[in-house]
């Protein structure tokens, strides 16, 4: 049996769609829960008016995603968890193929669906990736036509959390969604912490949902405008991230490689006005360095495998438009190239 739990947070547009094809599933959920982030745009009685038989939990704030799924993982009642954002549409039968292939591999502790673009069915949006040893996912798939797509099916790096299947007691183990990021790079941890653990992230890629639209001021689609409240989330948690999740032996190893990509965004911040925004996720990350070491007491426990058996120095994911042409396009190849090779120098040494 599986409860679903949808994400929530001004979604009021968006929740028919959703609510409706996870409701016409087949198998059905045994429950679903609408876990709200206190939203003002009247999503709440939406829901009890139009669904009565879905649970409505109000959190009393706005405490991100990370929040409200650990709210639903301690309030669902089956074993197997079905977390879906807000603007999330599954297509027949999707949830049908992510659990028969979370039961059909019993080191599987996470799988997501493949996510399609909502403004174009036919491109493929997140099909999961490989975890960087920059702290970043390297994306599979990305903005490629859904025909041309390379296979994608089977155990990933990491997942992307728009809408997932995973086994309680696995959430329970790794302690959920470390709620100090609130949002952006939580993806990243808790793959993370799932698999330095020996658990195994898949992607089922005959588990089809289309992302319609994204988190209002953060989501960048296409070649649209890069918001400053992702790089100032982007500045903060990729380094809380880092500290929670590796071993020190391998932060020290690959500073230089580190301060290099942090040197490189800023100018990205910058150029874009973002320095403010940049600045403040940094003075915010200091605040949070006590909060990152008791994270990564949770992190580091239980830990099998080593860092350089979990991450990857392939080349970065970026949004089409903001490096494909000129000066910018040869600098994104030579910092590829630069941390392939850095990676390849110190990969043995990392723990």
């Amino acid at each position: 049996m599986v409860s679903a739990i949808v994400v929530n947070w001004n979604g009021r547009d968006y929740l028919p769609a959703c609510l409706d094809a996870l409701l016409a599933q087949d198998p059905a959920p045994s429950e679903v829960l609408v876990v709200d982030n206190h939203s003002d745009d009247g999503s709440r009685e939406l829901v009890a008016q139009r669904y009565p038989g879905v649970r409505v939990v109000d959190t009393g704030r706005n405490g991100g995603p990370c929040h409200a799924r650990n709210v639903g993982a301690a309030l669902a009642k089956d074993d197997e968890l079905l977390f879906v954002d807000n603007d999330v549409v599954l297509r027949p039968g999707c949830l049908r193929a992510l659990l028969a292939r979370l039961r059909g591999d019993p080191t599987a502790a996470m799988v997501q669906a493949r996510s399609l673009c909502g403004d174009d069915a036919g491109v493929v949006h997140y099909d999961g990736g490989d975890l960087h040893f920059l702290g970043t996912i390297v994306l599979r798939n990305w903005y490629r036509p859904l025909a041309a797509a390379a296979p994608a099916d089977g155990p990933v790096g990491a997942a992307i959390a728009l809408c997932f299947l995973t086994r309680r007691d696995r959430y329970r183990e790794v302690g959920g969604f470390d709620e100090n990021l609130f949002i952006l790079y939580e993806d990243n941890e808790f793959c993370w912490k799932l698999r330095l653990r020996g658990h195994t992230v898949h992607v089922a890629a005959d588990a089809l949902c289309t992302h319609l639209a994204g988190t209002a001021g953060l989501s960048v689609r296409g070649e649209g405008r890069y918001p400053g409240r992702r790089t100032y989330l982007h500045s903060r948690n990729r380094w809380y991230v880092l500290i929670a999740c590796m071993r020190w032996r391998t932060f020290v190893l690959t500073m230089p490689a580190q301060l290099l990509y942090g040197v490189v965004y800023a100018g990205f911040g910058v150029r874009r006005g973002h320095f403010g925004d940049w600045l403040r996720g940094k003075w915010e990350l200091l605040k949070m360095l006590p909060a990152a070491v008791r994270a990564r007491r949770l992190a580091q426990r239980g830990r099998v495998v080593a860092d350089r058996d979990l991450l990857v120095a392939a080349p970065m994911t970026l949004n089409p438009g903001l490096a494909d042409r000129g000066f910018n396009a040869s600098l994104r190849r030579g910092l590829d190239r630069f941390f392939a090779g850095y990676w390849r120098l110190v990969r043995r040494l990392c723990g």
